[in-house]
C-alpha cells in the first residue's frame, strides 16, 4: 500500500475549497500555493503555523520537500491538502517568462512529476489532495470536455497529470428551483467530466463535497 494521490478539479467557486472545513484540523496540512484566505468560518483560527499545520509554499521543489517531511515526522497528519496548486505552474512560467527556449518547460514538467511521484511514496495513511482549475478541451469551437490546468501544450505534450492521480473528482453545481444550491463532486465521468474512482469506490456519481466522506469512503475501500 502507499499513499493516495487526490485530484479536486473545478472552477473558482465551485466548492473546491469549502469541502475542507468538514476535516479533522488535527489531521489535516494545508499547503497554500496562492496564498489566499480560506473561504469558510473560523479558518485562520483552525489552520495557521501556530497549529503546525498551514503554510505558504508556491515551488513544486520544496513542496516536495514538505510532502517527505511530513510523511516522516507528523504521523498525526492524515490528509494533506495543495490548495490552488495549478499556481505552482503558473506562478513559475511568470518567473522564467523572459527565459528563451523550452528549457524551462521540461525543469517544470519534471519538478511536476517528482512532486505527483512523491505524494504516491509517502505513509500509507496519508491522502494528498491536489486542489487545480480545469481547462477546456475545445473542437471546432465547441467544448468537448475538460482537462486539468497546466502551463501550455509542451507540458501537456510530456506528462498527463489525470494519470498520475489514483482518484479525480470533479465539481458540479446545481441549481434547485427553490433558489439554493446543491454543491457536489463527481466521482466518475458525467457528461463532458472526465472524473474518475476504482470500480465500484463510490455507489454515487454525485457525492456531497465533502471532504471528509471522500476520506471515509476510500479508507473503507483499501481496508
Amino acid at each position: 500500500m502507499a499513499s493516495k494521490l487526490i485530484g479536486i478539479v473545478g472552477p473558482t467557486g465551485t466548492g473546491k475549497s469549502t469541502s475542507i472545513k468538514h476535516l479533522d484540523p488535527k489531521e489535516t496540512y494545508i499547503i497554500n500555493v496562492a496564498k489566499k484566505e480560506l473561504p469558510f468560518k473560523g479558518a485562520e483560527k483552525l489552520y495557521n503555523s501556530e497549529n503546525k499545520n498551514y503554510k505558504e509554499v508556491d515551488d513544486a521543489i520544496e513542496i516536495t520537500r514538505l510532502l517527505r517531511t511530513i510523511s516522516e515526522k507528523a504521523p498525526h497528519i492524515k490528509n494533506i491538502i495543495i490548495e490552488d496548486s495549478n499556481y505552482i505552474m503558473g506562478f513559475n512560467m511568470i518567473a522564467k517568462a523572459t527565459e528563451v527556449g523550452y528549457t524551462k518547460f521540461t525543469l517544470m514538467a519534471r519538478d511536476m512529476v517528482e512532486l505527483f511521484r512523491e505524494a504516491r511514496r509517502l505513509r500509507d495513511d496519508l491522502k494528498v489532495f491536489y486542489f487545480t482549475h480545469p481547462e477546456t478541451i475545445e473542437d471546432g469551437g465547441e467544448i468537448v470536455g475538460y482537462k486539468i490546468k497546466t502551463a501550455g501544450k509542451l507540458i501537456d505534450n510530456q506528462i498527463v497529470l489525470e494519470g498520475l492521480l489514483t482518484v479525480c473528482l470533479y465539481t458540479h453545481v446545481e441549481d434547485n428551483k427553490d433558489g439554493s444550491t446543491n454543491y457536489q463532486f463527481l466521482t466518475n465521468r458525467f457528461r463532458k467530466y472526465p472524473a474518475k474512482s476504482p470500480d465500484g469506490m463510490f455507489a454515487e456519481v454525485k457525492i456531497p463535497n465533502n471532504l471528509q466522506l471522500v476520506v471515509d469512503t476510500i479508507d473503507e475501500y483499501y481496508k
